[in-house]
């Protein structure tokens, strides 16, 4: 009782200084600095959805970490530090994100867990809860973020935060040694991400992102004049179509997204009833079947997310696909829209009729709309266009009496024209002169209905830019600075005809482009001086920027694009036709491969294992000396280990552990090109090192006894 209780102080006294020696190799383990790099970087790619005081936290976090790991700091806070920042973090977190929504305050309460974990981890279980944290907020970046420039980053964060996994377990393994295992665990389980990517169901996103875009980004459904010109130094990717033949000419490339037929003298707007007529049919289930005949173009639109419901389409389109017609409903003003806000990549197929639109009817609701006016405003025009319309009586001379002033005048297409605060229009028409497709389209229509002619204005995009792949395939990528404005008017003889001032006014805008038309002015994404679009005539950079195009459009068709309806197309491939018994056989045939592939794997392991009884033997003695409490710790070599345990144990029990250490050490670590054991003196070693374990486990078992 007296050896035992000797034992035990000695034992006590020195595992204190082992916990003291083992925290402080984790404060130097190198895994807790790429896990703070992990998150830093993570929390700077989701800038505008990380709330800026958690961001600043997530600093302090990586800060402090890095103190301890460069000896500025010897002490991680104390709990009690932490759990009350939690507390106060926590309250201001459901002020700060409420208005953001659920999965916003989702995402940023996780990156909150991350960064005070960060800094609490005192235990093995905290890292490990540290490590999934971070692979899940990975995950989540997906969410916001689906390039292919962010699925790298996250793919080399992943990597990252696996590494320090084995940073943690073998903090002094070289980093060469590190990366090597790592990538090939990754390497091992590509297939079977690749299988579950092409055979697990194609579910629809289960959230939304209430974000709105501004102007620089996309379009809104509110116009004053010059709206358009500050998008067009945006030089961001709006949308992308892939023609089933060959593409339309550049001027016949007018991509309708949102009609406005509000006016109040200055901005135009989506009207309200419209909005009600919308709501009502749709909860009614009446669905707009416009009349369409002629010929047509198939194409596929893959378009970027905008958090709006409206979508990009010639006229007049008409989805093609059982899924498109689901999840598309057409308005009667020929506006296509989403049933669900675009929070990612969306891809659709349509069938557009290019001349059907003079076919289309006018009904009581459009002709009510588009003829409205407001009470007052622009005197000036009021007086010109009634002085025009007696002039001209006729609705199609009046209308070319119309465009002719825009042809025949001195107008200038600008994106840089000056404010208009009083009478935009009488200072567009009469004073300034100079302006953006908005201004033209603005002054159009408003002069049409002061003429008594239906009319609205038209807002989406104009042309594009066009790319040849393999096969002749082609497709176009439309930008930001593409987007326009043009006007739908109504004439009771030939129906609605689209009237596009700009054509008269900067003809190479329509015909070549904004690049081109804005050339002399030198207007062209004056903001974006380094933009690889400003700097197409470097043939370099030109090379560059259509590769990462060609790159980009490849990854969202085929990988992002992978819906349920390819995927269901891809098993058509596989079985044939689609039955609940080939289906179930296919399924199981990708666990059994699945199963193969894991067991390939691991086999090469358990043979390991259990051609090594070595290794075996000298485990078992660890793990009976970590039963009567000595535990080996993680920066202990063997020899470290067994001098400890000759301090600290008797010699009858030391002896045998001493032993059986050499012979180990002595099986396992001889110099290479030695072979200093044949195969009888092999198993006379492995004879006597389990006499020694067997010793070794009598005298553990009598302290035992003693300790009952």
């Amino acid at each position: 009782m007296f050896l035992w209780q000797k034992l035990k102080f000695k034992l006590s006294r020195n595992k204190k200084k082992s916990v003291t020696k083992d925290r402080q190799q984790q404060a130097n383990n190198p895994a807790f600095i790429i896990c703070s790099v992990a998150l830093i970087v993570f929390d700077l790619s989701l800038f505008d959805t990380i709330i800026g005081w958690i961001s600043l936290l997530v600093g302090c976090s990586v800060i402090i970490r890095g103190a301890i790991y460069f000896a500025y700091q010897k002490h991680i806070p104390t709990l009690r530090t932490l759990n009350l920042l939690a507390l106060l973090s926590a309250v201001g977190l459901i002020y700060s994100a409420w208005p953001l929504g659920l999965l916003i305050g989702m995402v940023n309460l996780l990156v909150l867990a991350c960064a005070l974990k960060l800094m609490q981890v005192r235990t093995q279980r905290d890292f490990y809860q540290l490590v999934v944290s971070l692979l899940f907020l990975l995950g989540c970046g997906f969410i916001f973020q689906q390039s292919i420039g962010f699925t790298f980053l996250y793919s080399v964060l992943s990597l990252a935060v696996i590494l320090s996994l084995g940073f943690f377990h073998a903090p002094n393994l070289a980093l060469k040694h590190q990366l090597k295992h790592i990538s090939l665990l990754c390497l091992q389980a590509l297939p079977i991400g690749l299988l579950l990517f092409l055979l697990l169901p194609q579910l629809p996103p289960l959230w939304q992102t209430p974000k709105a875009k501004s102007a620089e980004t996309g379009l809104t459904d509110r116009i004053t004049p010059g709206d358009i010109a500050k998008l067009s130094q945006s030089s961001e990717l709006a949308f992308r179509v892939t023609f089933e033949t060959s593409a339309p000419a550049q001027q016949h490339l007018y991509w309708r997204a949102i009609v406005m037929e509000d006016f109040d003298g200055k901005s135009w707007q989506i009207h309200p009833e419209r909005k009600q007529d919308r709501r009502f049919r749709q909860l009614t289930q009446q669905k707009f079947s416009p009349l369409v005949v002629g010929p047509y173009i198939d194409y596929d639109i893959i378009a970027e997310p905008t958090q709006q419901h409206w979508l990009y389409a010639l006229d007049i389109a008409l989805p093609r696909t059982a899924k498109s017609l689901s999840e598309i409903w057409q308005s009667n003003d020929f506006q296509l829209i989403s049933q669900q806000p675009l929070v990612g990549q969306y891809q659709y197929t349509l069938r557009s009729y290019t001349q059907a639109m003079k076919q289309q009817s006018l009904s009581v609701l459009d002709q009510r709309l588009n003829l409205s006016l407001p009470k007052q405003g622009n005197p000036r025009t009021r007086k010109w266009i009634s002085d025009l319309r007696q002039k001209f009586p006729q609705n199609h001379d009046f209308v070319a009496a119309l465009m002719g002033y825009f042809k025949n005048e001195n107008f200038i297409y600008t994106l840089r024209p000056k404010p208009m605060f009083v009478d935009p229009v009488d200072t567009f028409l009469f004073e300034q002169q100079a302006g953006f497709c908005s201004h033209y389209a603005s002054a159009l229509a408003y002069s049409l209905r002061l003429g008594g002619l239906p009319a609205r204005i038209v807002a989406g995009y104009q042309g594009g830019e066009l790319m040849v792949k393999a096969k002749q395939q082609q497709y176009l990528s439309v930008y930001q600075y593409d987007a326009h404005a043009w006007v739908e008017a109504w004439l009771p003889d030939l129906g609605w005809q689209r009237l596009d001032p700009t054509t008269l006014v900067a003809p190479d805008r329509i015909n070549l482009g904004l690049r081109q038309a804005m050339q002399k002015e030198g207007s062209f994404l004056a903001d974006s001086p380094f933009s690889l679009a400003k700097l197409t005539n470097i043939a370099l950079f030109n090379n560059l920027r259509l590769f990462l195009a060609d790159v980009d459009y490849n990854w969202s068709r085929w990988v992002l694009g992978f819906d349920n309806q390819k995927q269901q197309d891809l098993f058509k491939t596989i079985i044939g036709k689609l039955t609940p018994q080939r289906l179930a056989i296919l399924g199981l045939s990708i666990v059994a491969l699945i199963a193969l592939l894991l067991t390939l794997f691991f086999i090469p392991h358990w043979l390991a294992n259990r051609l090594n009884p070595v290794q075996r033997i000298y485990q078992h003695a660890i793990q009976l000396l970590a039963a009567v409490g000595i535990p080996r710790q993680k920066w202990q070599g063997p020899e470290d280990f067994n001098r400890e345990i000759q301090q600290q144990l008797p010699e009858n029990i030391s002896l045998h552990f001493n032993r059986l250490t050499k012979i180990y050490l002595q099986l396992n670590y001889q110099q290479q090109g030695k072979n200093t054991s044949s195969a009888l003196s092999q198993k006379k070693y492995l004879s006597t090192m389990r006499r020694h374990l067997k010793q070794l486990e009598k005298q553990l078992r009598k302290i035992s006894i003693e300790r009952r």
